[in-house]
């Protein structure tokens, strides 16, 4: 019988995002680069000199409404991945700290017939245990809405709440690494592979590493079929036929 393991890609994915994550830093100082699908140029990619797409592409290219690279002095897109991707894995590190995270120990009793000696060990492995750094913490609040007190928050916060904090947590969950933890089991374990899977891809669309498809609003020149734009990962782009197979790239067609 095997035990329950994570499958390999969520961790991938996981510490990817951990990686790649002072690069969207760092791209928070670049302009803004051409949004995909790009609007300049499309029709440049087709041989066809096809009057309809020397027409859309001449509309593209001078609207004052397309969109594409603005005087702004960071990069919108990778701004924008950071606030989700890290609200996505924080909110996800705590539902599930929620669910698998024990409660620290308990301080020694008062007036329970304990010795000093035993109070003070016991109420120092309390500390330790409320203090472990492998534990997920919550946002400190003093009271909840209601006016009751929340859950116990240790002494100092072992992870930060961040991205690569929350990654980090939910990394080692997958690994079932020791700790005040009970198991993931396989609900768990698909809601962080679905997640991580979609923050990575979040973060490398943002660093144009990812590689897109975008639907182009002019036909085929070959067979009037549907047209699909292929790049958007730093590579040359392919212009591709849905229809007849027919494709370009770089000014060649195939």
């Amino acid at each position: 019988m095997f035990g329950l393991s994570a499958p390999p890609p969520a961790t991938d994915h996981l510490t990817t995002i951990i990686g790649l994550w002072p690069d969207l830093e760092d791209a928070l100082a670049a302009r803004q680069q051409t949004e995909w699908p790009p609007v300049m140029g499309l029709a440049r990619i087709l041989l066809d000199d096809d009057a309809r797409a020397e027409q859309a592409a001449e509309r593209l290219d001078t609207s004052a409404e397309a969109p594409g690279a603005r005087p702004v002095p960071i990069s919108i897109d990778a701004l924008d991945t950071m606030r989700d991707v890290a609200a996505r894995l924080v909110y996800l590190a705590d539902v599930i700290a929620a669910e698998i995270q024990l409660p620290p120990m308990a301080p020694a009793p008062r007036g329970g017939g304990w010795t000093p000696e035993e109070i003070a060990r016991r109420d120092q492995l309390a500390a330790e245990d409320a203090a472990d750094p492998r534990r997920w913490t919550w946002p400190t609040r003093a009271e909840d809405s209601a006016g009751h007190r929340s859950r116990p928050v240790p002494a100092r916060q072992p992870l930060a709440r961040t991205a690569i904090g929350a990654s980090a947590w939910l990394a080692a969950r997958l690994e079932a690494r020791p700790g005040p933890f009970l198991p993931l089991g396989p609900s768990r374990i698909a809601d962080i592979a679905a997640v991580a899977a979609d923050c990575v891809y979040r973060v490398e669309t943002a660093l144009r590493i990812a590689r897109r498809a975008a639907v182009v609003s002019w036909p085929c020149p070959a067979c009037r079929g549907q047209l699909e734009l292929h790049g958007g990962d730093g590579q040359p782009p392919t212009m591709a036929c849905t229809d007849c197979g027919r494709s370009w790239h770089s000014g060649a067609v195939a």
